[in-house]
Parts: C-alpha cells; structure tokens; sequence
C-alpha cells in the first residue's frame, strides 16, 4: 500500500489479545516543549523520512512537543516508503509524498491532551503512524508528538483524522514534474512508478493481503491508471504516464477489496505490466497490474508487502 509506491500505510494490527496498560509505551507529545520550526519544506528525502524505515511508521515521535497554537498549519505532507528494503547494496528507496490542505480535522486532534493512564486492561494493538509534517501558509514546517489515551497508544482522533486526509500524490520521486490537466482533474499525478515491479525485486513475505481497519469507509478510494513506456519496462523504477483516473464508488470499493484479501499466492513471473493502476485510499496504496504477470501489491496482517495474484474478477472491476 504506500508508498512511493507502496509504503507505510496508517496501519493497526490486531493481534486478538489484551494486556495491561502498565507495560506500553506510547508516542505521547510534551505539552511543556517548544516546537522545532524548520524552513521551507523541499521534500521527504530532506525531511529525513527515507532514514526512518518502515517499522518505525512516522519515525521516533516519543518527546516531541505537543502542537500549539505556536504553528498554524494549513496543510500536511505525508511520505509513505515500502515496508520491506531492499538488500544490502540495492538501490535507494525513495518516498512517495502527498498532500491534504484540509487539515481541520488532524490539527484539532492533534491539540488534544494526553489522557491518564487508566490501568485497565487494553488490546495489544499496534499502530505505526505514517511520516507526516504540517506546513503553514509561509511553507514552513514541523513535525508534532502525537497525544495518547489511557493505554499509552496514539488516541483514536488522530488516527481517524490520518485515515481521513484526502491526499493527492505530489510526485513520485526526487524530481516532481508538473501534471497535466487531466491528471490534476484526476486528483492523480502525471508519472507514478510500478511499483510492483520494483518490489518484486526485492522479495516480499507472500502472505495474505489484508486491508488495515478503518479504509472500509468513510475514506474514498481513489483510482489511478498509468501506461509504462516500453523504454521503461524491466527499468529499475519503470515510471508509468498517466491514462486514466476516477472514485470507486462504496460497492466497487468493497467488491475490489474482498478480491484483494482473496488473492491467491503469485507464481514466479517476469513479464512487465505495460499498464498499472493505483488505489490510493488514506495515506496507503494498492497496486495492480493489468497486464503482464498481473499480480497485486498490497500489505499483510503485519503490515508487511506482499505480492499476490490479481483475480480475473478484480481486473474486470479496475477496468476502465
């Protein structure tokens, strides 16, 4: 999901058990500090958010201060990177940036205290936020602690507030081109990379594709159709021009999403997609190549890529 290309996804992986509070540890932000307000936002790369790696969601949160009325955001970008790196020696990974200038929601939650700890007993659930930065009307930028409740866990506003940005793709690498109309219309970008393709270099767990809680709705799915050229297939990152986009409507998102976590294992395959689409819902993608091997790049219950075979079914729905 994504990802420049497929990357952290705002995820929460329910593990079916519970445990006392007294033995978590949250991001809570520190009320008393001051933050730290950096110059003109460049990119995800300068932000440092291609270091942070995908098991540390947004990076380490824990001490810094809270937001206040210090910064006054006006938008937010968030870097989304693969879940799984690429071998020692392999290439750089590069962060896919997007951005939301509806922030309302994500500033109000943000704002909100910590709540005591409770002592009772909480669900041992784990959520990796994604890197995210607010930015004021001037293009500065900061990046805020993150408020916890009585379990030490990231409250549910901000997660809520996350999983709903409507975010549009900024570019999908260090070198952003300007869109065109159409795409822009699309709430898509001109170039995208095929990332299936590049994941697949890397190996990914082959497990079970499991969209996380939460993008069941009230978030839109958004899809985004792109051709590769042929100089670009079997590149290293082919970058796909865009063709096409448009919503999925609730019922083409749900039928999408049963076939997603039905999807069978991929077998070993090496012929590249000439064409791609990307499903951007919250701050996480779904890939699916339509042609070629025709396989799927989605996350595992673990939050983990995995590549899987896209049905016949699901390829008919993303058609168009």
């Amino acid at each position: 999901m994504s990802r420049h290309g497929v990357g952290s996804v705002v995820a929460a992986v329910l593990l079916g058990a519970v445990a006392a509070c007294a033995g978590q540890t949250g991001g809570g932000a520190e009320p008393s500090g001051k933050l730290r307000i950096e110059p003109a936002w460049s990119s995800c790369a300068d932000a440092g958010a291609e270091s942070s790696g995908p098991a540390s969601g947004g990076g380490d949160l824990a001490g810094l201060p809270s937001l206040d009325d210090s910064f006054q955001p006006v938008a937010v970008v968030v870097c989304t990177l693969p879940t799984l790196r690429p071998p020692s020696g392999g290439a750089k990974v590069a962060a896919t940036e997007s951005r939301a200038d509806d922030v309302t929601a994500l500033v109000a939650a943000l704002r909100l205290p910590d709540e005591p700890m409770s002592g009772d007993a909480c669900s041992l659930e784990l959520y990796l936020p994604p890197f995210f930065a607010l930015l004021d009307e001037q293009g500065r930028w900061v990046r805020p602690g993150l408020p916890h409740d009585g379990c030490g866990k990231v409250r549910s506003e901000v997660r809520e507030a996350l999983g709903g940005l409507r975010l549009t793709p900024v570019s999908p690498g260090p070198a952003p081109e300007t869109g065109s109309s159409q795409a822009a219309a699309a709430g898509c970008t001109r170039q995208w990379a095929d990332m299936v393709w590049v994941t697949a270099q890397w190996g990914t767990s082959g497990e079970p594709a499991v969209v996380p809680e939460g993008f069941d709705g009230p978030v839109r799915v958004r899809l985004c159709a792109y051709r590769v050229p042929a100089d670009q297939q079997r590149s290293g990152k082919p970058a796909g021009e865009f063709a096409s986009g448009r919503e999925l409507s609730d019922e083409q998102w749900t039928a999408a999403r049963k076939e997603v976590e039905a999807a069978a294992p991929a077998p070993a395959c090496s012929d590249p997609a000439s064409e791609f689409v990307v499903l951007h819902l919250g701050s996480g993608q779904i890939y699916v190549e339509r042609d070629g091997c025709r396989r799927l790049l989605a996350q595992t219950a673990d939050g983990l890529d995995t590549i899987r075979q896209a049905s016949p079914e699901l390829l008919a729905q993303l058609a168009g």
